[in-house]
């Protein structure tokens, strides 16, 4: 038992030092986490921004459609305000590029005039200095940028200190940033996800990085809580809390593992779920069912816009607010319908209706005929309509979820369920896959258990609880560890 303890001491020392300053950093940013996310450049943010589009300005709806040859296949249009033209953008195939609306000319390219006039959107402030980024920096870390080289990076003479980053290519602004962000970020999102350029650039690598030290994390947390079992052993009576060791640190990182020992490795452990799908030994769904992604579920109807189905006068829409920024033509399913954006909201008007305005609400019939398109002949399923959250259709502790919306209970193996919402037209499916995968990260990693969720004072009780205890922990592993190298340079010395 002596030389099986020295093993198991020897080896969680070692990993110790490797890793016990990432943990800290990770139980640290965490508590940052709950709060501050990684900055990012907000849609909402341009919205606000950007003019109201005025009805007046708008063209009838067969013209609009006269900009469609025969062979188009169009699987959306948008309407909205480019700068001070109102421009239609379309996505299909054999469709015209952007327009403007009143004289149907191009959307003109990007150029000097265009790029000004982007920045004004954004940001009013007087431009302090632009760099032209050949490479990606901290606050664009991901490879994917690098086709948009160069970017522009600009910085603005304003008390918030804003930085605005830019595709040369078409002056997409992909990312926005104040010191404010930059600061929670530093101490939060980057530590956390080690969103450090060098690394996150490189995706395979970043997340090989995190499985493997998340991995072996969870490898040396399991070695404390096996040597500090060996020491309850030898403790004769003395209470599991109480500490073999005599040495302060060393005695505050025993009764800190024993406590937090268990969260560290469910930590670790659901921090390398988050990049990886769960072992094919924990899975339900057979096979052949996960090659066809889902088994059951067949692929989406047809996503090209039924143009004749569009009965209602999109100015009409537009003339009864003096307030959309955004009109674009949508379908679910082949029925019509319009997504109108506000600055800080959308709504979704039906389109099949010329008496009146109303909103696009899916009906129990619209949504039986798709889950027998889905589902087919062969298999039973019921439908009721939810009005509270239950054990599969719930939020996290700031966002509860929309409600009423349908469900569906299919009677298969997986237990699978459908959450249809009526107005915001969103299709949420579970099954015993994804019920394993959910608790495996957002479980045990965020805490999205529900009897915790409908609690959020508790919620916060037990995470912040767990976070700072964790923090001690990896604190007290640093020192340890320091003390260690110390007592090792002065022996070899």
């Amino acid at each position: 038992m002596n030389i099986f303890r020295k093993f198991i001491s020897g080896f969680h020392r070692i990993l110790g030092v490797l890793l016990c300053l990432l943990f800290f950093m990770w139980f640290a940013s965490g508590i940052v986490m709950i709060y501050h996310s990684f900055p990012r450049a907000s849609q909402e943010y341009k919205l606000q921004r950007q003019a109201a589009l005025r009805a007046a300005d708008l063209l009838p709806m067969d013209s609009l459609m006269s900009m469609f040859p025969d062979t188009a296949s169009l699987q959306s249009a948008s309407v909205e305000m480019r700068f001070d033209r109102p421009a239609i953008s379309m996505r299909g195939k054999g469709v015209p590029p952007a327009l403007y609306m009143d004289d149907f000319g191009p959307v003109e390219k990007f150029d000097e005039a265009v790029r000004l006039k982007t920045l004004q959107l954004w940001c009013s402030s007087p431009i302090l200095k632009i760099d032209t980024l050949e490479k990606v920096d901290q606050w664009i870390p991901f490879g994917g940028y690098n086709k948009e080289m160069p970017i522009y990076k600009y910085y603005f003479a304003d008390d918030e200190s804003h930085q605005l980053y830019m595709s040369s290519k078409d002056g997409r602004v992909l990312q926005f940033t104040d010191k404010e962000s930059r600061f929670w970020a530093w101490v939060g999102a980057i530590p956390h996800w080690v969103y450090f350029t060098s690394l996150r650039q490189h995706q395979t690598l970043w997340i090989e990085f995190v499985k493997w030290t998340a991995g072996i994390g969870c490898i040396m947390c399991l070695l404390g809580f096996v040597l500090a079992f060996i020491d309850w052993r030898k403790q004769k009576g003395k209470g599991f809390f109480h500490s073999p060791y005599q040495k302060r640190w060393y005695k505050w990182h025993f009764v800190s593992g024993v406590v937090f020992g268990l969260f560290a490795i469910t930590f670790a452990f659901s921090g390398l779920m988050s990049l990886r799908d769960i072992p094919d030994w924990m899975k339900k769904a057979p096979k052949t069912e996960k090659r066809r992604g889902g088994g059951m579920f067949p692929s989406r109807m047809n996503s090209m816009l039924p143009l004749d189905a569009y009965k209602l006068d999109y100015r009409q829409v537009v003339a009864a607010s003096d307030s959309v920024k955004s009109i674009t033509w949508s379908s679910w399913n082949r029925y019509p319908y319009y997504t109108v954006r506000y600055s800080h909201s959308s709504v979704r008007i039906d389109a099949s209706d010329t008496t009146q305005i109303k909103p696009f609400v899916l009906t129990e019939e619209m949504i039986r005929k798709d889950v027998a398109r889905q589902l087919g002949d062969s298999v039973q399923w019921k439908m009721d309509l939810l009005t509270t959250e239950d054990q599969d259709y719930y939020g996290r502790k700031k966002e509860r979820v929309p409600l009423p919306v349908y469900r569906i209970i299919v009677d298969d193996d997986m237990h699978t369920r459908m959450y249809y919402n009526p107005t915001t037209l969103r299709k949420r499916t579970v099954d015993d896959d994804g019920r394993t995968r959910r608790f495996l990260y957002s479980g045990l990693h965020s805490l999205n258990i529900k009897f915790l969720t409908d609690r959020p004072v508790l919620w916060n009780i037990v995470m912040y609880t767990l976070m700072l205890g964790g923090t001690f922990l990896s604190l007290t592993g640093i020192v340890v560890s320091v003390k260690w190298i110390i007592r090792k340079v002065k022996r070899s010395i």
